[in-house]
């Protein structure tokens, strides 16, 4: 059965020609996938698709999502990031994690929405992990510094995430525009609002997921380096490496003022 897939130019020209015709046609890859977007369902065959080459040096990963959600596109990955990839995809070849850029370097990060559970009230969170480690800016130097960059923006060191609800970053906001995610926001140079996630197309979220972030009018915002957390398909999994990072003084986090509906 022929498929909903675009395949854009940049990522035909990876896989070749007829790889792309494979796919389009239903002969390689999975119908059914989790968005690498929004994470929600998807299926070739009924929705509008897109393919997304996630291309490190060595080596590729092919990933599904929603058209609505993101363009085709090839993404640029380090070879550190695109393992968990490959690991993901021998597990659930529709797991992989959503490319953006950190404040301190263009390198991309996953980005997942998940609940937590935190002092007994669920909350809607965002965990962030780059994709290789992010140097401070300006510097030509390898060491690590996301988490040093992220506590001078105000996130604090998070031993306990079940118990701990991470202060409130000041003027930050997840900002929504008709139930949909569109942007993480964050105060830049000279006081001026810069965005530090983008949605390239409105992302849409669990109903849940909403619910708790209007009803507490904060998400919390969860942070770990490179090779920390992982990619995990459920909250209490996710909940669980959360709670690792925690353990080994590798997790950061804030709550983010929820603007829009």
């Amino acid at each position: 059965m022929s498929r909903l897939l675009d395949v854009s130019p940049e990522v035909r020209a990876e896989i070749g020609d007829d790889e792309a015709v494979r796919l389009v046609s239903g002969e390689t890859g999975p119908q059914m996938y989790a968005c690498a977007s929004c994470r929600g369902g998807g299926d070739t065959a009924v929705e509008e698709t897109s393919a997304l080459l996630y291309l490190a040096q060595e080596t590729a990963v092919l990933a599904f999502a929603h058209a609505r959600c993101i363009p085709s596109q090839v993404i640029p990955v380090s070879d550190a990031a695109v393992e968990p990839l490959i690991a993901a995809q021998q597990g659930d070849p529709s797991n992989v994690p959503t490319p953006t850029v950190v404040p301190g370097g263009p390198v991309p990060i996953s980005i997942t929405g998940s609940m937590m559970v935190c002092d007994g009230i669920t909350y809607a969170a965002l965990v962030v992990e780059p994709g290789a480690a992010v140097a401070r800016p300006g510097t030509q130097g390898a060491r690590d510094e996301f988490l040093s960059l992220l506590s001078e923006r105000g996130f604090s060191a998070i031993p306990t995430p079940d118990m701990t609800l991470p202060p409130l970053l000041s003027g930050w906001s997840v900002v929504l525009d008709g139930g949909f995610l569109t942007s993480v926001l964050f105060p830049g140079a000279s006081g001026r609002t810069e965005a530090w996630w983008q949605a390239q197309i409105p992302a849409e979220v669990p109903e849940a997921w909403l619910s708790a972030a209007r009803g507490n009018g904060v998400v919390l915002l969860y942070a770990a380096p490179v090779g920390t957390i992982g990619i995990h398909t459920g909250n209490d999994e996710l909940g669980a490496a959360l709670r690792e990072a925690g353990r080994r003084g590798l997790l950061v986090a804030g709550s983010v003022p929820l603007t829009g509906a």
